[in-house]
């Protein structure tokens, strides 16, 4: 068995990768190839239309098969409607990491990834920013709130204080100061 690499074309009217792969799937499976993978490579615009289809799905794929069994699998790629072109080469000269690469759009999907994960980070990072901020304004209210509540019992300990002091001296509290004037009392037959 030897290693092949096959590009085919396919209506990229079909979102879900797997199911748009599922005619390679088959003619790979009739020939008795050993998939190795199947990526997708991208989807384009078309230079001319292929049966009706003016975007196509380019797939990558390589695999090992038998190479007397070449001539069939082009021939099932001819009746696979699914398939819009193929083209198969030899890849015995590839090495294993060339064959494993990235292809562009693997490498876009994992770039959008990334992104999506670093807007994500940033997002939970301003989330949690204003959340510490929310909270030390609660704290800071509270103890401004406390500061006050301390300056009122300060005012109110105070005055207690002052009164205490006025009753120690002797006086009674609704006496007047001694330097204060007496009242002065109206007579009756002033009008």
């Amino acid at each position: 068995m030897r290693t092949y690499e096959g590009m085919f074309l396919l209506d990229a009217g079909i979102s879900e990768f797997e199911s748009a792969c599922e005619p390679i799937r088959q003619v790979l499976a009739r020939i008795e190839a050993e998939t190795i993978h199947l990526r997708p490579w991208d989807e384009r615009r078309l230079a001319y239309t292929i049966n009706g289809c003016k975007r196509a799905l380019y797939v990558l794929t390589h695999f090992r098969a038998d190479p007397a069994r070449l001539a069939e699998l082009e021939h099932e790629i001819g009746l696979n409607e699914g398939i819009l072109r193929a083209m198969v080469f030899s890849a015995d000269h590839l090495s294993e990491d060339q064959i494993n690469a990235e292809t562009p759009a693997t490498l876009q999907r994992a770039r959008r990834a990334a992104a999506e994960a670093r807007k994500a980070e940033e997002a939970a990072a301003a989330a949690a920013q204003a959340e510490a901020d929310a909270k030390a304004e609660k704290a800071q209210q509270a103890a401004k709130a406390e500061a006050a509540v301390e300056a009122v019992a300060a005012e109110v300990l105070e005055g207690a204080v002052s009164e205490t002091d006025d009753k120690s001296a002797g006086a009674p509290p609704d006496a007047a100061p001694a330097d204060a004037a007496p009242p002065v009392e109206k007579k009756a037959d002033d009008k």
